[in-house]
Protein backbone atom coordinates (compact mmCIF):
# COMPACT_ATOMS: atom_id res chain seq x y z
CA UNK A 1 0.00 0.00 0.00
CA UNK A 2 1.13 3.40 -0.24
CA UNK A 3 0.17 7.46 0.00
CA UNK A 4 0.73 9.83 -2.68
CA UNK A 5 -0.44 13.04 -3.25
CA UNK A 6 -0.22 16.16 -5.23
CA UNK A 7 -1.33 19.87 -4.71
CA UNK A 8 -1.22 22.34 -7.17
CA UNK A 9 -1.55 26.18 -7.81
CA UNK A 10 -1.13 28.71 -9.97
CA UNK A 11 2.99 28.99 -9.03
CA UNK A 12 3.52 24.80 -9.27
CA UNK A 13 2.50 21.16 -8.17
CA UNK A 14 4.04 19.42 -5.42
CA UNK A 15 4.55 15.77 -5.60
CA UNK A 16 4.96 13.72 -2.55
CA UNK A 17 5.15 9.84 -1.92
CA UNK A 18 5.73 7.63 0.97
CA UNK A 19 8.33 4.93 0.62
CA UNK A 20 6.31 1.75 1.39
CA UNK A 21 5.58 -1.34 -0.65
CA UNK A 22 3.71 -4.15 0.85
CA UNK A 23 4.82 -7.81 -0.59
CA UNK A 24 2.53 -11.01 -0.20
CA UNK A 25 3.62 -14.12 -0.31
CA UNK A 26 2.65 -17.83 0.51
CA UNK A 27 3.81 -17.22 4.90
CA UNK A 28 1.81 -13.45 4.73
CA UNK A 29 2.89 -10.20 3.89
CA UNK A 30 5.47 -8.16 4.45
CA UNK A 31 6.58 -4.43 4.19
CA UNK A 32 9.69 -2.84 2.77
CA UNK A 33 10.38 1.13 2.85
CA UNK A 34 12.75 2.02 -0.22
CA UNK A 35 10.33 2.21 -2.92
CA UNK A 36 10.82 4.76 -5.53
CA UNK A 37 7.31 6.19 -5.92
CA UNK A 38 7.98 9.99 -8.06
CA UNK A 39 9.98 10.22 -11.52
CA UNK A 40 10.93 12.70 -13.34
CA UNK A 41 9.19 11.72 -17.12
CA UNK A 42 11.37 14.19 -19.01
CA UNK A 43 15.01 15.34 -18.23
CA UNK A 44 15.03 18.28 -19.72
CA UNK A 45 10.78 19.66 -19.32
CA UNK A 46 8.67 20.35 -16.24
CA UNK A 47 6.72 16.90 -16.45
CA UNK A 48 6.82 14.26 -13.53
CA UNK A 49 4.72 10.79 -13.09
CA UNK A 50 3.82 9.23 -9.68
CA UNK A 51 2.43 5.36 -9.20
CA UNK A 52 0.37 3.86 -6.86
CA UNK A 53 -1.07 0.20 -6.34
CA UNK A 54 1.15 -2.10 -8.29
CA UNK A 55 4.68 -1.18 -8.68
CA UNK A 56 4.98 -3.24 -12.02
CA UNK A 57 3.45 -3.59 -15.06
CA UNK A 58 2.11 -7.09 -15.55
CA UNK A 59 5.99 -8.46 -14.62
CA UNK A 60 8.24 -5.96 -15.28
CA UNK A 61 9.00 -2.82 -12.33
CA UNK A 62 7.22 0.62 -13.26
CA UNK A 63 10.40 2.46 -12.71
CA UNK A 64 11.93 0.33 -15.35
CA UNK A 65 9.23 1.40 -17.94
CA UNK A 66 9.53 4.66 -16.66
CA UNK A 67 13.05 5.13 -17.08
CA UNK A 68 13.50 3.23 -20.52
CA UNK A 69 10.99 5.81 -21.62
CA UNK A 70 12.85 9.05 -20.38
CA UNK A 71 15.51 7.99 -22.50
CA UNK A 72 13.75 6.99 -25.39
CA UNK A 73 11.90 10.54 -25.01
CA UNK A 74 15.26 12.83 -25.07
CA UNK A 75 14.58 16.45 -25.57
CA UNK A 76 11.22 15.71 -26.89
CA UNK A 77 8.55 17.74 -25.67
CA UNK A 78 4.56 18.60 -26.22
CA UNK A 79 2.46 21.47 -26.20
CA UNK A 80 0.22 19.73 -23.55
CA UNK A 81 0.53 17.12 -20.54
CA UNK A 82 -2.49 15.13 -22.15
CA UNK A 83 -0.10 14.63 -25.14
CA UNK A 84 2.73 12.92 -22.68
CA UNK A 85 0.61 10.94 -21.21
CA UNK A 86 -0.68 9.57 -24.67
CA UNK A 87 2.80 9.17 -25.48
CA UNK A 88 3.76 7.78 -22.60
CA UNK A 89 0.72 5.17 -23.12
CA UNK A 90 1.78 4.43 -26.88
CA UNK A 91 5.12 3.83 -25.38
CA UNK A 92 4.29 1.05 -23.22
CA UNK A 93 1.32 -0.07 -25.90
CA UNK A 94 4.28 -0.74 -28.54
CA UNK A 95 6.94 -2.59 -26.33
CA UNK A 96 5.86 -6.44 -26.93
CA UNK A 97 8.74 -7.73 -25.10
CA UNK A 98 6.73 -5.98 -21.63
CA UNK A 99 3.78 -8.21 -22.50
CA UNK A 100 4.42 -11.39 -24.59
CA UNK A 101 1.59 -13.90 -25.02
CA UNK A 102 2.30 -16.29 -22.49
CA UNK A 103 2.60 -13.51 -20.02
CA UNK A 104 -0.82 -12.06 -21.41
CA UNK A 105 -2.87 -15.81 -21.45
CA UNK A 106 -1.58 -16.05 -17.32
CA UNK A 107 -2.96 -12.85 -16.70
CA UNK A 108 -6.73 -13.26 -18.09
CA UNK A 109 -6.77 -16.44 -16.48
CA UNK A 110 -5.87 -15.12 -13.20
CA UNK A 111 -8.47 -11.95 -14.13
CA UNK A 112 -11.28 -14.49 -14.93
CA UNK A 113 -10.71 -16.97 -12.00
CA UNK A 114 -10.88 -14.05 -9.47
CA UNK A 115 -14.31 -12.95 -11.04
CA UNK A 116 -15.19 -16.56 -11.23
CA UNK A 117 -14.37 -17.33 -7.52
CA UNK A 118 -16.06 -13.93 -6.20
CA UNK A 119 -19.04 -15.11 -7.69
CA UNK A 120 -18.72 -18.33 -6.42
CA UNK A 121 -18.10 -17.42 -2.87
CA UNK A 122 -21.00 -14.79 -3.45
CA UNK A 123 -23.60 -18.13 -3.68
CA UNK A 124 -22.19 -20.29 -1.11
CA UNK A 125 -22.15 -17.34 1.32
CA UNK A 126 -25.66 -17.77 0.81
CA UNK A 127 -25.97 -21.03 1.52
CA UNK A 128 -23.22 -22.94 3.09
CA UNK A 129 -24.56 -26.17 3.01
CA UNK A 130 -23.87 -26.29 -0.96
CA UNK A 131 -20.36 -26.27 0.08
CA UNK A 132 -20.14 -27.64 3.48
CA UNK A 133 -22.23 -30.94 2.23
CA UNK A 134 -21.46 -31.63 -1.74
CA UNK A 135 -24.16 -33.63 -2.74
CA UNK A 136 -25.60 -34.43 -5.88
CA UNK A 137 -28.31 -32.15 -4.93
CA UNK A 138 -26.47 -29.49 -3.36
CA UNK A 139 -24.24 -29.37 -6.65
CA UNK A 140 -27.75 -29.29 -8.78
CA UNK A 141 -29.31 -26.32 -6.33
CA UNK A 142 -25.37 -24.62 -6.73
CA UNK A 143 -25.47 -24.46 -10.35
CA UNK A 144 -28.63 -23.09 -9.85
CA UNK A 145 -27.98 -20.33 -7.96
CA UNK A 146 -24.74 -20.10 -9.70
CA UNK A 147 -26.46 -19.34 -13.26
CA UNK A 148 -29.11 -16.81 -11.66
CA UNK A 149 -26.29 -14.78 -10.29
CA UNK A 150 -24.52 -14.94 -13.89
CA UNK A 151 -27.81 -13.13 -15.61
CA UNK A 152 -28.28 -10.84 -13.39
CA UNK A 153 -24.39 -10.03 -13.82
CA UNK A 154 -24.83 -10.28 -17.40
CA UNK A 155 -27.71 -7.84 -17.38
CA UNK A 156 -26.20 -5.46 -14.98
CA UNK A 157 -22.53 -4.92 -17.42
CA UNK A 158 -24.20 -5.70 -20.49
CA UNK A 159 -25.89 -1.88 -19.85
CA UNK A 160 -23.02 -0.28 -18.84
CA UNK A 161 -21.43 2.21 -21.30
CA UNK A 162 -18.04 3.38 -19.57
CA UNK A 163 -15.84 0.68 -21.57
CA UNK A 164 -12.01 1.07 -21.82
CA UNK A 165 -10.63 2.90 -24.98
CA UNK A 166 -9.14 -0.31 -26.60
CA UNK A 167 -11.91 -2.70 -25.90
CA UNK A 168 -14.33 -0.01 -27.35
CA UNK A 169 -14.28 -2.75 -30.55
CA UNK A 170 -13.31 -6.14 -29.05
CA UNK A 171 -16.10 -8.37 -29.90
CA UNK A 172 -17.27 -11.53 -27.71
CA UNK A 173 -16.26 -13.72 -30.25
CA UNK A 174 -12.88 -12.68 -30.30
CA UNK A 175 -12.73 -12.89 -26.99
CA UNK A 176 -14.32 -16.01 -26.94
CA UNK A 177 -11.81 -17.50 -29.43
CA UNK A 178 -8.68 -15.82 -27.65
CA UNK A 179 -9.71 -17.54 -24.05
CA UNK A 180 -10.77 -21.03 -25.15
CA UNK A 181 -8.47 -23.07 -23.71
CA UNK A 182 -7.90 -20.25 -20.62
CA UNK A 183 -12.06 -21.34 -19.85
CA UNK A 184 -11.22 -25.07 -20.55
CA UNK A 185 -8.28 -24.99 -17.94
CA UNK A 186 -10.16 -23.15 -15.57
CA UNK A 187 -13.65 -25.41 -15.87
CA UNK A 188 -11.46 -28.87 -15.37
CA UNK A 189 -9.63 -26.68 -12.10
CA UNK A 190 -12.10 -25.35 -10.59
CA UNK A 191 -15.79 -27.26 -11.57
CA UNK A 192 -14.91 -30.44 -12.71
CA UNK A 193 -12.49 -31.73 -9.96
CA UNK A 194 -15.34 -30.48 -7.58
CA UNK A 195 -17.79 -32.70 -9.23
CA UNK A 196 -19.62 -30.41 -10.65
CA UNK A 197 -20.31 -30.38 -14.97
CA UNK A 198 -21.03 -27.12 -16.75
CA UNK A 199 -23.46 -27.04 -19.74
CA UNK A 200 -22.07 -25.38 -22.66
CA UNK A 201 -24.67 -22.56 -22.05
CA UNK A 202 -23.26 -21.87 -18.48
CA UNK A 203 -19.64 -21.75 -19.49
CA UNK A 204 -20.99 -19.43 -21.81
CA UNK A 205 -22.48 -17.00 -19.67
CA UNK A 206 -19.09 -17.10 -17.75
CA UNK A 207 -17.15 -15.96 -20.57
CA UNK A 208 -19.99 -13.39 -20.99
CA UNK A 209 -19.30 -11.48 -17.55
CA UNK A 210 -15.67 -12.47 -17.65
CA UNK A 211 -15.50 -10.37 -20.92
CA UNK A 212 -18.26 -7.67 -19.80
CA UNK A 213 -16.03 -6.76 -16.52
CA UNK A 214 -12.69 -6.70 -18.86
CA UNK A 215 -13.96 -4.42 -20.89
CA UNK A 216 -15.35 -1.79 -18.31
CA UNK A 217 -13.56 0.82 -16.47
CA UNK A 218 -13.61 -1.14 -13.08
CA UNK A 219 -10.32 -1.85 -11.16
CA UNK A 220 -11.04 -5.66 -10.57
CA UNK A 221 -7.69 -6.86 -10.96
CA UNK A 222 -4.30 -5.07 -9.88
CA UNK A 223 -3.69 -2.20 -11.42
CA UNK A 224 -1.68 1.17 -11.52
CA UNK A 225 -2.22 4.44 -10.97
CA UNK A 226 0.02 6.56 -13.33
CA UNK A 227 -0.51 10.02 -12.20
CA UNK A 228 0.74 12.33 -14.94
CA UNK A 229 1.85 16.04 -14.12
CA UNK A 230 3.08 19.23 -14.64
CA UNK A 231 2.54 21.73 -17.89
CA UNK A 232 2.81 21.29 -21.35
CA UNK A 233 4.90 23.68 -23.50
CA UNK A 234 1.60 25.64 -24.11
CA UNK A 235 0.41 25.42 -20.79
CA UNK A 236 1.38 28.33 -18.11
CA UNK A 237 -0.59 26.61 -15.08
CA UNK A 238 -0.13 22.92 -13.98
CA UNK A 239 -2.10 20.11 -14.94
CA UNK A 240 -2.83 16.55 -13.29
CA UNK A 241 -3.92 13.46 -15.28
CA UNK A 242 -4.80 9.99 -13.43
CA UNK A 243 -4.19 6.73 -15.41
CA UNK A 244 -5.55 3.43 -14.13
CA UNK A 245 -3.37 0.52 -16.27
CA UNK A 246 -3.77 -3.16 -15.29
CA UNK A 247 -2.77 -5.41 -18.10
CA UNK A 248 -2.36 -5.91 -22.12
CA UNK A 249 -5.11 -8.89 -23.12
CA UNK A 250 -5.04 -10.39 -26.68
CA UNK A 251 -2.21 -6.94 -27.31
CA UNK A 252 -4.62 -4.52 -26.28
CA UNK A 253 -3.88 -2.35 -23.44
CA UNK A 254 -6.51 -2.24 -20.66
CA UNK A 255 -6.93 1.14 -18.97
CA UNK A 256 -8.37 4.06 -18.52
CA UNK A 257 -8.38 8.00 -17.53
CA UNK A 258 -9.71 8.79 -14.36
CA UNK A 259 -11.54 11.86 -14.65
CA UNK A 260 -12.30 12.13 -10.91
CA UNK A 261 -8.91 11.80 -10.11
CA UNK A 262 -8.13 14.58 -12.32
CA UNK A 263 -6.58 18.33 -11.86
CA UNK A 264 -6.54 21.48 -13.66
CA UNK A 265 -5.22 24.80 -12.55
CA UNK A 266 -7.05 27.72 -14.18
CA UNK A 267 -8.60 31.69 -13.31
CA UNK A 268 -11.59 29.80 -12.53
CA UNK A 269 -9.55 26.94 -10.27
CA UNK A 270 -6.55 28.38 -8.40
CA UNK A 271 -5.74 25.20 -6.31
CA UNK A 272 -6.17 21.42 -5.79
CA UNK A 273 -5.33 18.26 -3.43
CA UNK A 274 -5.45 15.51 -4.82
CA UNK A 275 -4.62 12.55 -3.07
CA UNK A 276 -4.21 8.67 -3.73
CA UNK A 277 -3.99 5.18 -2.17
CA UNK A 278 -4.92 5.25 1.39
CA UNK A 279 -6.55 8.84 1.54
CA UNK A 280 -8.81 8.59 5.32
CA UNK A 281 -6.20 11.13 6.68
CA UNK A 282 -5.71 13.65 3.84
CA UNK A 283 -9.51 13.58 3.32
CA UNK A 284 -10.28 13.87 6.86
CA UNK A 285 -8.01 17.16 6.73
CA UNK A 286 -10.05 18.45 3.72
CA UNK A 287 -13.44 17.86 4.71
CA UNK A 288 -12.76 18.16 8.53
CA UNK A 289 -14.52 14.35 9.00
CA UNK A 290 -13.20 10.99 9.15
CA UNK A 291 -14.68 9.44 6.26
CA UNK A 292 -15.55 5.86 7.89
CA UNK A 293 -17.14 8.05 11.29
CA UNK A 294 -18.78 9.75 8.17
CA UNK A 295 -20.58 6.98 6.76
CA UNK A 296 -20.97 5.73 10.37
CA UNK A 297 -23.48 8.89 10.77
CA UNK A 298 -25.15 8.19 7.45
CA UNK A 299 -25.70 4.67 8.53
CA UNK A 300 -27.00 5.61 12.03
CA UNK A 301 -29.19 7.88 10.62
CA UNK A 302 -30.69 5.63 7.85
CA UNK A 303 -31.31 2.79 10.65
CA UNK A 304 -32.66 5.64 13.55
CA UNK A 305 -35.39 7.35 10.42
CA UNK A 306 -37.08 3.60 10.06
CA UNK A 307 -36.58 2.85 13.45
CA UNK A 308 -38.55 6.36 14.05
CA UNK A 309 -40.94 5.48 11.17
CA UNK A 310 -41.87 2.14 12.52
CA UNK A 311 -42.52 3.40 16.18
CA UNK A 312 -44.81 6.06 14.65
CA UNK A 313 -46.96 2.61 12.71
CA UNK A 314 -46.87 0.56 15.84
CA UNK A 315 -48.18 3.77 17.68
CA UNK A 316 -51.33 3.96 15.49
CA UNK A 317 -51.53 0.42 15.59
CA UNK A 318 -54.51 -0.38 13.49
CA UNK A 319 -56.48 2.81 14.31
CA UNK A 320 -56.00 4.10 10.71
CA UNK A 321 -54.29 1.92 8.19
CA UNK A 322 -55.03 4.46 5.62
CA UNK A 323 -52.45 6.45 7.59
CA UNK A 324 -49.87 3.92 7.89
CA UNK A 325 -50.32 2.90 4.34
CA UNK A 326 -48.75 6.67 3.87
CA UNK A 327 -46.31 6.76 6.36
CA UNK A 328 -45.13 4.01 4.66
CA UNK A 329 -44.52 4.88 1.66
CA UNK A 330 -42.26 7.68 3.08
CA UNK A 331 -39.01 7.60 0.68
CA UNK A 332 -36.93 7.40 3.48
CA UNK A 333 -33.77 6.84 0.97
CA UNK A 334 -34.47 10.16 -0.39
CA UNK A 335 -34.30 11.87 3.16
CA UNK A 336 -30.98 10.27 3.89
CA UNK A 337 -29.92 11.54 0.38
CA UNK A 338 -30.91 15.14 1.27
CA UNK A 339 -29.11 14.69 4.78
CA UNK A 340 -25.83 13.47 3.05
CA UNK A 341 -25.93 16.70 0.65
CA UNK A 342 -26.71 19.19 3.09
CA UNK A 343 -23.32 17.66 4.95
CA UNK A 344 -21.81 17.93 2.11
CA UNK A 345 -22.37 21.26 1.55
CA UNK A 346 -21.59 21.93 5.01
CA UNK A 347 -18.02 20.08 4.64
CA UNK A 348 -17.54 22.30 1.41
CA UNK A 349 -18.28 25.92 3.19
CA UNK A 350 -16.86 25.23 6.50
CA UNK A 351 -13.79 23.27 5.29
CA UNK A 352 -12.86 22.18 1.90
CA UNK A 353 -13.47 26.21 0.40
CA UNK A 354 -11.36 27.67 2.74
CA UNK A 355 -8.24 25.12 2.64
CA UNK A 356 -8.50 25.75 -1.18
CA UNK A 357 -8.41 29.34 -0.81
CA UNK A 358 -5.43 28.65 1.37
CA UNK A 359 -3.78 26.56 -0.87
CA UNK A 360 -4.33 28.84 -3.69
CA UNK A 361 -1.56 31.18 -2.26
CA UNK A 362 0.96 28.83 -1.11
CA UNK A 363 4.23 29.80 -2.42
CA UNK A 364 6.37 26.61 -3.84
CA UNK A 365 8.12 26.09 -0.37
CA UNK A 366 4.83 26.14 0.96
CA UNK A 367 3.33 23.56 -1.10
CA UNK A 368 6.21 21.08 -0.84
CA UNK A 369 5.92 21.71 2.71
CA UNK A 370 2.49 20.58 2.95
CA UNK A 371 2.97 17.99 0.59
CA UNK A 372 4.98 16.30 2.70
CA UNK A 373 3.20 16.76 6.21
CA UNK A 374 -0.10 15.06 4.32
CA UNK A 375 2.24 12.01 3.78
CA UNK A 376 4.19 12.19 7.24
CA UNK A 377 0.55 12.54 8.86
CA UNK A 378 -0.84 8.98 7.63
CA UNK A 379 2.23 7.60 8.53
CA UNK A 380 1.72 8.70 11.86
CA UNK A 381 -1.64 7.82 12.21
CA UNK A 382 -0.57 4.27 10.95
CA UNK A 383 2.56 4.15 13.20
CA UNK A 384 0.37 5.04 16.66
CA UNK A 385 -2.45 3.13 16.21
CA UNK A 386 -2.66 -1.02 15.90
CA UNK A 387 -3.27 -0.24 11.98
CA UNK A 388 -0.91 -2.33 9.81
CA UNK A 389 2.71 0.39 8.87
CA UNK A 390 1.22 0.60 4.44
CA UNK A 391 2.55 3.75 4.99
CA UNK A 392 6.13 4.70 6.01
CA UNK A 393 9.79 5.19 5.09
CA UNK A 394 11.13 8.86 3.98
CA UNK A 395 8.93 10.78 2.09
CA UNK A 396 9.96 11.92 -1.39
CA UNK A 397 9.48 15.10 -1.98
CA UNK A 398 9.47 17.42 -5.98
CA UNK A 399 8.01 20.60 -6.95
CA UNK A 400 7.45 21.35 -10.59
CA UNK A 401 6.95 24.71 -12.03
CA UNK A 402 7.05 26.30 -15.27
CA UNK A 403 10.20 28.05 -14.87
CA UNK A 404 12.32 26.50 -12.78
CA UNK A 405 10.99 22.65 -13.96
CA UNK A 406 11.02 19.56 -11.96
CA UNK A 407 13.23 19.88 -8.76
CA UNK A 408 14.31 17.39 -5.99
CA UNK A 409 13.35 18.98 -2.20
CA UNK A 410 13.65 15.67 -0.91
CA UNK A 411 14.64 12.65 -2.11
CA UNK A 412 16.51 9.04 -1.04
CA UNK A 413 19.27 7.60 -3.09
CA UNK A 414 20.21 3.63 -2.76
CA UNK A 415 24.02 5.02 -3.19
CA UNK A 416 26.36 7.55 -2.12
CA UNK A 417 26.27 10.98 -4.64
CA UNK A 418 29.78 11.58 -3.90
CA UNK A 419 31.06 8.10 -4.75
CA UNK A 420 28.87 8.27 -7.98
CA UNK A 421 29.48 11.03 -9.61
CA UNK A 422 29.83 9.40 -12.93
CA UNK A 423 25.86 8.70 -13.14
CA UNK A 424 25.01 12.88 -12.60
CA UNK A 425 27.81 13.62 -15.67
CA UNK A 426 25.94 11.12 -17.60
CA UNK A 427 22.37 11.32 -16.49
CA UNK A 428 21.95 14.11 -19.66
CA UNK A 429 23.93 12.66 -21.91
Amino acid sequence: MTAVVGILNKHAVALAADSAVTVGGTNGRKIFNKANKVFTLSKLHPVGIMIYNSASFMTTPWETIIKVYRDQLADKSFSTLKEYQEDFLKFVRTKKFYTTPEIQIAFLQNFSLDIINSIINEVANQNRVLIDNPTHESREQFLILFEEKLDNLILDWSNSKDICLEFSNYTFEAFAFYSTQIFENINQFRFVSNGIKLTEILLLKIKQVVYSILKAKVDFSIYTGLIFSGFGEDEIYPQLITVNVSMVIDNRLRYYINEDRAASISNENNGAVCPFAQTDVIDTILTGIDPSLDNIYLNNFDALFKKYNQAIIDSIGNDNQLLVAQIQQLDIEKIVKTFNEINHNIKRENYIAPLMNAVSNLSKEDLAEMAESLIYLTYLKRRITFAEESVGGPVDVALISKGDGFIWIKRKHYFKPELNQHFFENYFK
